[in-house]
This record gives structure tokens, C-alpha cells and sequence, in this order.
């Protein structure tokens, strides 16, 4: 039986092949190969860095975000209603995003990503300006959809101290 890491990676080149193309999916396949990278955050980040090389900040930014979306809406179609929220918990923190979740109202918060201090901050980059921070998003949009009804979620600010990224749902 396949492990749910394997799942969510199998799930992610399956959504990106989708959205990219499967030509695409194999060249950042090999590249990933030849770096010898093997753990989920080390993939993400690399998918996110090669579509950026690709299609440009932007564009990976809005790619990635929807490859999240997508994600998160195969494994609810591919899973019971009652293991979202363990999918959801569990998803981000295979693939680096978030050792835990809160929600306080209209806001939620990842816990502990490792992309900022183990990527972005050796880069200089702040908080969301690295795509592979937007496939993360989307993962959090599409699963927020689905507990709350809210149409997207907005990136508002990261307690450095605390180490949270904090977002608002978006409802209209």
C-alpha cells in the first residue's frame, strides 16, 4: 500500500503534469534525480524554483498556487469527509509547510514552515516571495474552501518570533 508521502508527491507531479504538461513534469523530474533529492520540502522546493526558471515569478506563483488547490481537492475526492482535517494537517507537514494549524475566526496560521528559515532567509527572500511558498497557499485555500466556504486566503504576515504565517479567509 502506498504511504500518504508517496500520495501527496504522486499527487502533486500528477496535478503539475496536468497544468504544465508531462514533458515539463519530466525534465524537473530529472533534475530532482540528479540532485539526489528524496525529502517532500526538498522536491517543493525544487518544482517551485524550476517553474520559476520556466515561467517567471509570476507565473509560478499563480501555477503553484493552483497545483495547491488541485492537490487538496484530489485528496478530499480520493478521501472520507471525516480524514480532511488529518489530511490537511498531515499534508503540510510532509511536504514542510507547517508542523501545526490554528484558526482564529477569519484567520489561519501554519506553524513552523521550514521553507523560511531553511530556504528563503539564506536566499534574502521574505515570506511569499518564493513560489514554492504559493503552492503552499493554494494547499491551504483549497482545504479552507472546503471547512469554512471561504473563496481563497490572503497571505498577512509572519510572526517571526513565533514562527507562524498568518493568512485571512477571503469570503464574499
Amino acid at each position: 500500500m502506498r504511504s500518504f508521502q508517496q500520495e501527496l508527491i504522486d499527487d502533486l507531479f500528477e496535478v503539475l503534469g496536468s497544468i504544465v504538461g508531462p514533458r515539463a513534469v519530466k525534465v524537473i523530474k530529472k533534475r530532482i534525480e540528479e540532485k539526489h533529492l528524496s525529502s517532500p520540502p526538498e522536491v517543493a522546493y525544487e518544482v517551485a524554483t524550476d517553474l520559476e526558471e520556466l515561467f517567471g515569478k509570476k507565473g509560478a506563483y499563480a501555477t503553484l498556487r493552483e497545483v495547491g488547490r488541485h492537490v487538496a481537492k484530489v485528496l478530499m475526492e480520493t478521501h472520507p469527509k471525516e480524514e480532511w482535517e488529518t489530511l490537511f494537517k498531515e499534508g503540510l507537514k510532509i511536504m514542510g509547510y507547517a508542523e501545526g494549524v490554528k484558526r482564529e475566526g477569519d484567520k489561519a496560521c501554519i506553524c513552523s514552515c521550514i521553507f523560511y528559515p531553511q530556504f528563503l532567509q539564506k536566499e534574502g527572500l521574505k515570506p511569499i516571495e518564493h513560489p514554492v511558498c504559493w503552492m503552499g497557499l493554494g494547499f491551504v485555500e483549497g482545504f479552507m474552501k472546503a471547512f469554512t466556504g471561504a473563496h481563497g486566503v490572503k497571505f498577512l504576515e509572519r510572526d517571526y518570533e513565533k514562527e507562524q504565517c498568518w493568512f485571512q479567509l477571503v469570503k464574499f
